[in-house]
């Protein structure tokens, strides 16, 4: 079982957007996100707009935190990201999540991010989900972003049932 699931999110994460990654081929040079590019500008709708934050980060590590409290990892890819989280409350949950990034126009440092992916719930009884994660961050000219998350999930064992309440804040840093 851990082998196909290993090959599922191995599949889900670099097959996604058609083609796959490599460690050499993290940051995409026609990538226009503000998140993953050097400083630069970019022509669009005919004005230049500024992506000079420094988001040239392969790496995010920070802390989660409402009703539990986690560590966050952030994978940032060509225009995406792998998001992996440890939280520690009434159980120990390991999350992994494929987000796809959205900058908000005329902005510099705010984005919104939608992500599919698994959550594994540790305790008596062990419990697997599938779920969403819908966010808002924001990135600052220090290699610091902050964001809010909600993670709703839809548990696939011990009754099959669906959990709305998975909000948090996090603060992380970007490497």
């Amino acid at each position: 079982m851990r082998k196909f699931l290993a090959t599922l999110l191995f599949s889900f994460f670099f097959i996604l957007d058609g083609y796959s990654y490599s460690w050499d081929k993290l940051e995409d040079p026609k990538d226009k996100s503000y998140l993953f590019s050097e400083n630069s500008s970019v022509l669009q709708n005919g004005k230049t707009v500024s992506a000079s934050k420094g988001r040239g980060q392969k790496f995010e590590i920070g802390i989660r935190f409402w009703d539990d409290i986690g560590i966050d990892f952030c994978l940032n890819l060509a225009k995406n990201r792998v998001h992996f989280t440890g939280t520690f409350g009434n159980r120990f949950n390991l999350s992994v999540y494929y987000d796809w990034i959205f900058n908000i126009e005329n902005t510099n440092g705010l984005a919104l991010y939608v992500g599919a992916g698994g959550k594994i719930s540790f305790g008596d009884p062990t419990d697997f989900g599938i779920g969403a994660n819908l966010g808002i961050q924001y990135a600052f000219d220090i290699p610091l972003s902050i964001g809010f998350d909600w993670r709703p999930t839809w548990w696939l064992t011990h009754g099959s049932n669906f959990s709305s309440g998975d909000y948090a804040f996090m603060a992380r840093f970007r490497f």
